[in-house]
């Protein structure tokens, strides 16, 4: 058992440049050594199966590392491209909130359901960012009494589902 650790800590010993310059050829960022880790994996591996009659020692590492670490980098790219797409989706479905109260999905989307796209503007900065008429006309490249309008319409829409209005306290 203590010539399998002796073996593997030589090759360690002998590799480890190996497995940096791969890392960095790559263009990889390690600050968890995350890959360096892989590739000592990939290392242990590498040194059980080696068949001497199929060639050189070294080859065989160095193919064995770089293919483990662009396997796992392939990996994250795919995790991290998935996590983006379910973050751009949670912002286009996403809930406002201010200090004093949050809206319901539901709730949000039935407000918007009710509204054209000029008043869910004037909803969502005026009732939910609390912002003023100058920030969101400035915002939408109009005039302040459109802004002013789109209010105007969209509250009376509103007062027709009192709950609404209660609701959001305005």
């Amino acid at each position: 058992m203590t010539d399998v650790k002796e073996d593997f800590s030589e090759l360690v010993e002998q590799f480890t440049p190996m497995i940096h310059h791969i890392i960095h050829k790559l263009r990889i960022r390690d600050p968890h050594k995350d890959f360096y880790q892989e590739g000592l994996l990939a290392l242990w591996e590498a040194g059980e199966n080696y068949q001497e009659e199929k060639g050189k020692l070294s080859s065989y590492i160095y193919f064995i590392v770089r293919n483990r670490l662009i396997s796992k980098m392939r990996k994250e790219n795919r995790i991290a491209e998935k996590d983006e797409v379910v973050t751009l989706l949670l912002e286009e479905e996403s809930v406002y909130y201010d200090s004093s109260f949050a809206v319901d999905p539901y709730l949000y989307q039935g407000i918007v359901g009710t509204l054209t796209g000029n008043q869910r503007k004037w909803f969502d900065g005026f009732v939910l960012r609390e912002l003023t008429i100058k920030e969101i006309a400035e915002r939408e490249g109009t005039t302040q009494q459109a802004v002013k309008n789109w209010g105007r319409l969209a509250r009376e829409k509103l007062r027709q589902h009192p709950r609404i209005l209660e609701y959001i306290g305005k």
